[in-house]
């Protein structure tokens, strides 16, 4: 199973792009599918993950109507692509909202503003009455939360409004956009929900389900004045949002990629801990507890609520942590199943490298690599066919594992280097969307040529030593994690966060 996105056409200045040969081009998905589809089928997968653009389809503000602003064009080629997913013998998961807002609701504020709200139950409407006998999962929503911090808080996504810092501060107030984004968002997934219930189980594809896709990282804090702010951002990344809609999933999408280290107000690169290229930390077991915390939170609440892991991936042009990163991660999904956690599937990100929202082109993804100096040649690499193996005997061997393990740690044994495509100050804080000052120059931050935190050329890494597989990962630790000193600080941090709860809630639509 896997993603593959049609982004829309807007300019971002991220890096990794302006030095990339054709970077519009992306993986021209739109025009030739039948290239990751076939990749997709080789490996025996039996559902295609992909999103549809609003902003492709609805070309202007729908005002008076979604039927008289639609270029009917985009929409028969969707269909196509969509027939043809089924032609290769998977089934669809289709997103309505994957970071990509039109480019119409711009200027009047976006999901800060609730005509939003209308305009998208219009876009579900339609888009299950154009393709909703293609469809078996509907994602409404993909990490809106990510969303509405990097495009409302901190001005890293479209339009990428730089913001002060009190200004991002602000973004939490009882005016504040991230919350009014949030609650918007979460309006519109309901609606939609009732919608597609309505529409497409009574009489397109009953057996079809709605959800979303809600990206959760394990959040650990680098030292004793970082706890505060480590639980903060649990409570506003992990339970939150599916708390306000939890009454309208059929399932949970889970994306998981890892661990996140906090130190002050950023993610802090610990050299202990090992890294994919897109400064995600490797923490396989965290995938087990993630699923764990959303089960035990969900199974009175919502017992007949599934989940998807609808994302786990890891960036890495060498491909030599993929393949263990891949088996590890598979084996925390087998144990969850084992524990009675109703577990429906799981997607790879993703199948060919693509171009990511913070980072260009620099981290390769993709379980196939994409030569961009050579028409787009597609080259499978060993870990595409670590899955194709997986994915067909069903299974995971003992000695998949060990010969995975083995071939990074012999790269361990020789010092050898990596790449990595992020960021980082001489303190070694990764911030994300923040400005890198060692090679940005002034005056383009003054007239506004500001670049996220991704590289242009990757830095080079070497592999650490650290035994960070399934069941055999060992916390660097706190030694406060132990007693009253941790009692303490979460009542410190449990005050900040009921007065951030207390603010959300008070702006009303």
């Amino acid at each position: 199973m896997f993603f593959v996105f049609v982004l829309t056409d807007f300019k971002l200045q991220v890096r990794a792009w302006h030095n990339i040969p054709q970077p519009d081009e992306r993986l021209r998905f739109w025009s030739n599918p039948e290239v990751e589809l076939k990749l997709a089928k080789e490996t025996g997968v039996s559902v295609f993950r992909l999103g549809i653009d609003w902003g492709r389809i609805v070309i202007a503000e729908p005002v008076n109507g979604i039927e008289q602003v639609v270029d009917k064009a985009a929409v028969e080629q969707y269909k196509k692509i969509l027939k043809s997913v089924l032609d290769h013998g998977m089934r669809v998961m289709l997103t309505l909202f994957h970071h990509s807002l039109p480019k119409w609701a711009l200027p009047y504020g976006g999901w800060t503003d609730t005509r939003t709200i209308k305009y998208f139950t219009e876009f579900a409407r339609f888009a299950d009455e154009n393709f909703g006998e293609y469809v078996d999962y509907w994602v409404t929503f993909n990490e809106p939360h990510i969303f509405a911090l990097l495009t409302h808080c901190s001005g890293t996504w479209p339009p990428g409004v730089r913001l002060s810092l009190f200004s991002s501060l602000l973004c939490f107030s009882p005016l504040g956009d991230y919350g009014k984004a949030i609650r918007a968002i979460s309006s519109a997934h309901i609606a939609a929900y009732d919608v597609l219930h309505e529409r497409c189980f009574s009489r397109r594809n009953p057996k079809a389900v709605v959800g979303v896709a809600h990206h959760v990282g394990v959040i650990k804090p680098y030292g004793f004045l970082d706890i505060p702010a480590s639980l903060l951002s649990k409570w506003l990344t992990q339970f939150h949002w599916i708390d306000l809609i939890q009454d309208h999933l059929d399932f949970c999408g889970i994306n998981y990629y890892g661990q996140e280290i906090l130190s002050a107000a950023g993610l802090m690169l610990d050299e202990r801990e090992e890294y994919s290229e897109a400064g995600r930390g490797v923490y396989p077991n965290g995938l087990l507890e993630i699923l764990e915390a959303f089960h035990d939170r969900y199974k009175t609440r919502k017992p007949e609520l599934r989940y998807i892991i609808t994302e786990n991936g890891f960036s890495d042009a060498r491909d030599i942590l993929r393949r263990p990163y891949l088996i590890e991660h598979l084996l925390a999904v087998s144990t969850a199943l084992k524990k009675g956690i109703p577990i429906d599937g799981y997607i790879h990100w993703t199948i060919s490298d693509n171009w990511e929202w913070a980072d260009g082109y620099c981290p390769k993804f993709g379980l196939v690599s994409v030569d961009r100096f050579n028409d787009l040649r597609r080259v499978p690499r060993p870990s595409y066919y670590l899955y194709q193996q997986i994915v067909r005997g069903r299974r995971v061997t003992r000695q998949m594992r060990v010969e995975a393990w083995d071939v990074l740690q012999k790269e361990v044994r020789r010092g050898s280097m990596r790449p990595f495509c992020r960021g980082f100050d001489a303190h070694g804080r990764m911030w994300a969307g923040k400005y890198m000052y060692d090679q940005v120059n002034f005056l383009d931050l003054i007239k506004g040529n500001w670049f996220s935190d991704g590289l242009d050329t990757p830095a080079m890494r070497a592999y650490s030593a650290k035994d960070w597989r399934f069941g055999e990962y060992q916390s660097p630790g706190i030694v406060i994690y132990a007693g009253r000193s941790l009692d303490v600080l979460r009542i410190l941090a449990s005050d900040t966060i009921k007065a951030l709860k207390n603010l959300i809630a008070s702006d009303k639509h």
